[in-house]
């Protein structure tokens, strides 16, 4: 056997960096050969890490051999993975160009769209793909997705029935009738399935990630939570944008008014508006000390997960608790610890498990700096008790606020929560 046919079938066997090392080999006695680049190009764009390497290892391929409609599939489905969805498009426009019946160039195509949340479009261009090859397997689970994105569930759930019975051993098959039955509250069902895509592939981030969601949808908490994520994902990051300064417009609006009615009606609507604001940031977090309570679950949680769970969940009940025995015992240093301990979660929910690194570092910060600021003014206020709150603790706390108010935000900027380097 050559040292290329060993390399596509380890490649075949998904042991891809075996495969990857034996397609360097050849490449070090055939510089030239595209189709080699192409293969490396697949090994690399399925393994972490090595997207940013496969968009080089692709180009060198179309740089050899730029008529080639599947190297440029290839490259736009790398870049949709680097979130780049307009220069995927253009990429997967290219392949469609040089090839209009090409049913890879086609979901490549309709996978660009995925990558910009243009889910109508996405859906689509599957439907064109599958047009000409019903058994396209790609096109089937982009089209499943797209159909569930939209909230159209009559539609995603006969989808899924059909990549089930075309191939029962798919595995993204079942991660997609994993996250059908989540979104439709069926949580022993969405277990099942996303187990069983673990068993098909074990190193499937998103069999895992769907097993992780559906341990914390066993809490009503959290499945409150999916169902706000599940309408905010039917639309682009503007229109989401548009949504949250639309409702934050609303509320400014409606507490005004109802301050001029009774001060008590406006300080209602802010403790309704705050509880809102912190149920999206934690939810996450306190889903991850849930899981850490069950023996067998916690198993799945990566050690990111798991200092979230902890860093979020665990100090937001501490900081509660501290906060309900301050204010009943009047005695502001632990107050002041509740208090802060709250204030620490917001970001520190952004920090853990961050994809980010910019991120992690603007948040991770941001907790620091919060938990400083707590324990300077838990010793000013120890010292100084019983006199009124000390002028530094007065200032600390503002910006603690500011801070807090700040990162919620800011954690909707999508590029401090999403990887720039895989």
């Amino acid at each position: 056997m050559s040292e290329l046919s060993h390399g596509l079938l380890l490649q075949d066997q998904g042991r891809l960096e075996e495969a990857e090392a034996c397609f360097y080999s050849v490449l070090a006695r055939e510089p030239d050969n595209d189709f080699v680049y192409g293969r490396l190009a697949l090994c690399q764009m399925s393994q972490p890490g090595k997207k940013r390497r496969a968009l080089d290892t692709i180009a060198e391929a179309i740089r050899l051999r730029a008529d080639e409609p599947f190297y440029f599939s290839v490259k736009a489905i790398v870049l949709g993975e680097l979130h780049r969805g307009k220069e995927a498009l253009e990429a997967a426009e290219t392949a469609v160009r040089l090839n209009p019946e090409d049913t890879f160039a086609l979901s490549a195509k309709a996978n660009a769209y995925c990558a910009m949340d243009r889910w109508a479009e996405a859906e689509e261009w599957s439907r064109h793909a599958l047009a000409l090859d019903g058994d396209n397997a790609m096109a089937a689970n982009i089209l499943a997705h797209t159909l569930r994105m939209q909230g159209k569930r009559q539609l995603n759930a006969e989808a899924v029935e059909r990549l089930l019975a075309a191939d029962p051993e798919d595995s993204f098959a079942h991660v997609n009738a994993g996250w059908t039955a989540l979104q439709a509250k069926d949580q022993p069902r969405a277990e099942q399935h996303f187990r069983e895509a673990l068993r098909l592939d074990p190193e499937s981030d998103m069999a895992r990630e769907g097993l992780l969601e559906s341990f914390r949808a066993r809490s009503w908490f959290y499945r409150a939570y999916l169902s706000y994520c599940f309408f905010m994902q039917r639309y682009t990051e503007g229109k989401q944008w548009m949504i949250f300064l639309g409702a934050f417009a609303v509320y400014q609006v409606s507490r005004k008014y109802l301050e001029s009615l009774n001060p008590v009606y406006s300080g209602v609507l802010v403790a309704v508006w705050l509880g809102l604001v912190l149920w999206v940031w934690l939810a996450p977090g306190i889903g991850n000390f849930l899981i850490l309570l069950d023996r067998s679950a916690r198993l799945a949680l990566k050690p990111a997960e798991r200092h979230q769970g902890i860093a979020v969940g665990g100090v937001f009940i501490a900081g509660a608790l501290a906060t309900i025995a301050g204010l009943v015992s009047g005695y502001y240093p632990i107050l002041l610890a509740g208090v802060g301990m709250l204030a620490t979660t917001i970001p520190a929910s952004l920090t853990f498990g961050n994809a980010s690194s910019r991120g992690r570092l603007v948040f991770g910060s941001i907790t620091v700096l919060l938990y400083m600021a707590a324990g300077i003014m838990i010793v000013l206020e120890w010292m100084h008790h019983p006199a009124p709150m000390h002028p530094l603790s007065r200032a600390l706390g503002t910006f603690a606020l500011v801070a807090t108010v700040a990162c919620t935000w800011l954690g909707n900027i999508r590029s401090l929560r999403r990887s720039s380097d895989d």
